[in-house]
């Protein structure tokens, strides 16, 4: 064929196309030749310039045929042992990659992915079954479990990990940029199903099983996660503090894990692991750090609370005695009658099946019991945010308010209501041009002025005007 070039890169026509042939060093710092091909001359000289160029300063990108799958099962290793993963947090995103990552991108290779590919991938799981996002195997689905698609939430963890993963393929030279879409994909979660207080009240009462009915008012009145009630142990319970009314502190969480996880986390995440119940296990039961540092708190307990906890120390004891020397005391506060762990999924086990006994209450699952008892708090506190949050152990504020919401309902409804009431009740008579109707007879004189109300701000303490300024704007 027809020859042009330099040095550093050629053209050669072949047949009906035309070839850029030209030389870089690979990973290894070894010569190699690279093609590439195009259907008319001038892309090819335009791209023998581009090249050369790239060559030159040092921003050609060496060919790679890593695809998605090896990058990330590359990246999972170093990721995890960087910022000292969970055993959990380990499976859920092995999960991810496994379920939902490699099925649509993990054969291309990562240098071919492009932005669209992305938006387009995460327009596919917008439609994939949830059930699909669980830990590390295939499912049958049922019908209903096909209907029920990937939650926004989900989608944008997915991104998360994505964006985390891509941004170690720049840094390791394989990559000259990252292809994910700067904008996480837009959350179409739903909201959380919940009970209101009355429902929560009258839901425990119908609950006969001891166990249960103690994890439930634990979850409903102190906010407490699964992990972190059977996390708890006896010498965390304070009767006498908080002059007689008691606390308990979380500091550890109980968790069934993967034995596998356990290998490639981070070991000074686990207090325990218990013995196994079941020969052969894959899997164990484990005491490890709670969710995140605002998880370890000290809660109040609740007169009705503190008489149920001491009941149940009662009971612990006198299944000791049953047991005859048989008894083998895990130290958990939730114990089987041998003394034996109370396992996550017994839990919901018994909780499935009070609610399978109870339909005329709303279906929720475990978990939304410590939303309702968030979504109360903040409601009965009048929107205190931290106080709240000290409660319920949520790592920030903004995470609080962003899952709940919905309790801003509730006062603004009641804010359009005093509205409607004092708007148009206002006596308006025959004002005189350019003065303003004011409301009578407010306390200490104070009238509903530009200048009252600059009054009334500034003689607010600090905690008021902050309180006053969140109403305001929320």
């Amino acid at each position: 064929g027809l020859r042009e070039g330099t040095s550093m890169a050629s053209i050669l026509r072949r047949g009906d196309s035309y070839s850029v042939r030209f030389k870089y060093k690979d990973h290894a710092g070894r010569i190699c030749e690279g093609w590439e091909s195009f259907k008319t001359k001038k892309e090819a000289q335009d791209r023998k310039i581009s090249v050369e160029k790239e060559l030159l300063d040092g921003t050609f990108l060496i060919p790679d045929a890593m695809t998605v799958a090896e990058m990330l099962y590359k990246w999972l290793p170093i990721q995890s042992s960087k910022h000292k993963w969970a055993p959990k947090t380990y499976t859920h995103t092995v999960a991810m990659i496994q379920n939902l990552v490699v099925p649509y991108l993990g054969k291309k290779q990562i240098q071919k992915v492009q932005t669209y590919d992305l938006e387009q991938f995460y327009a596919t799981l917008s439609r994939t079954p949830r059930g699909l996002y669980k830990q590390g195997v295939k499912q049958t689905l049922t019908d209903k479990q096909k209907r029920q698609f990937l939650t926004g939430a989900s989608i944008r963890e997915v991104h998360a990990m994505l964006k985390t993963a891509f941004s170690y393929a720049v840094e390791w030279g394989l990559l000259l940029k990252s292809p994910i879409p700067r904008e996480a994909p837009k959350s179409t979660s739903e909201e959380r199903a919940i009970w209101d207080e009355k429902t929560m009240l009258a839901a425990l009462q119908t609950m006969t099983d001891p166990t249960l009915h103690l994890a439930v008012h634990l979850s409903m009145i102190l906010s407490l996660r699964v992990g972190e009630i059977l996390g708890l142990q006896p010498g965390d319970i304070d009767f006498d503090a908080a002059d007689g009314r008691g606390t308990i502190t979380v500091g550890r969480s109980l968790q069934r894990t993967e034995k596998a996880a356990l290998e490639k986390t981070d070991p000074n995440q686990i207090y325990h692991i218990f013995p196994d119940q079941r020969e052969g296990s894959s899997s164990a039961l484990v005491l490890k750090k709670p969710k995140t540092k605002k998880s370890s708190r000290t809660l109040y307990l609740t007169r009705p609370l503190k008489e149920e906890l001491l009941a149940w120390l009662e009971k612990l004891r006198q299944d000791e005695l049953a047991m005859d020397g048989r008894y083998r005391n895990c130290g958990q506060l939730f114990r089987l009658p041998n003394g034996m762990p109370v396992a996550p999924e017994a839990l919901s086990k018994w909780y499935r099946t009070w609610r399978a006994e109870h339909p005329e209450f709303e279906k929720i699952v475990f978990h939304g019991l410590r939303h309702s008892s968030a979504t109360y708090q903040l409601i009965e506190s009048g929107g205190n945010i931290k106080a709240v949050q000290g409660n319920t152990g949520h790592a920030t504020t903004g995470i609080l308010m962003d899952t709940y919401a919905h309790t801003q309902d509730k006062p603004r409804l009641e804010l359009a209501e005093k509205l409607e009431a004092d708007f148009y009740s206002q006596d308006i008579g025959s004002p005189k041009s350019g003065s303003v109707p004011v409301k009578e007879n407010l306390p200490d004189g104070i009238q509903i002025t530009p200048e009252g109300m600059l009054k009334v701000v500034r003689q607010m303490n600090p905690e008021q005007r902050r309180e006053f300024t969140r109403l305001l704007f929320a």
